[in-house]
């Protein structure tokens, strides 16, 4: 194992522990909001994942449905916007996400950012609601 897969590997647990660490943070009424938006999220994200593999989405596009750009995607835009400290460093450490997995060979850029494009819109409108 490799430092790059390593760090590529640790990215997401990272990312919930900082989740975590902000939510701790908040008011009952705000953690019970933020819960609902993230169960929300990781459900949009798992459905469109089975969605996909049941209808071969992606793979008639040639690429493929980016589960780990999806899920690290809901919990930095999470972060960045609960926390204006973080609104630079959470995407900035997203696109370091995405450049080592591509360098891994986990996914092309195509399947990061298919991905994202698909859900960003949604994820954005749940945060917007759930404030």
């Amino acid at each position: 194992m490799t430092l790059a897969s390593l760090t590529a590997d640790l990215y997401t647990p990272l990312l919930v522990l900082a989740y975590l660490y902000y939510w701790k943070k908040e008011t009952q009424v705000k953690r019970r909001l933020r819960i609902i938006v993230l169960l929300l999220s990781l459900t949009l994200v798992y459905g469109l994942m089975l969605l996909d593999n049941s209808l071969k989405i992606w793979p008639a596009l040639a690429m493929d449905y980016s589960t780990h750009s999806a899920l690290a995607l809901v919990f930095v835009i999470d972060i960045s916007m609960k926390n204006k400290k973080m609104l630079l460093f959470a995407p900035l450490s997203l696109f370091i996400y995405f450049y080592l997995m591509w360098f891994l060979d986990y996914h092309s850029v195509a399947d990061m950012l298919t991905t994202s494009m698909v859900l960003l819109p949604v994820l954005f409108y749940l945060h917007k609601k759930g404030r």
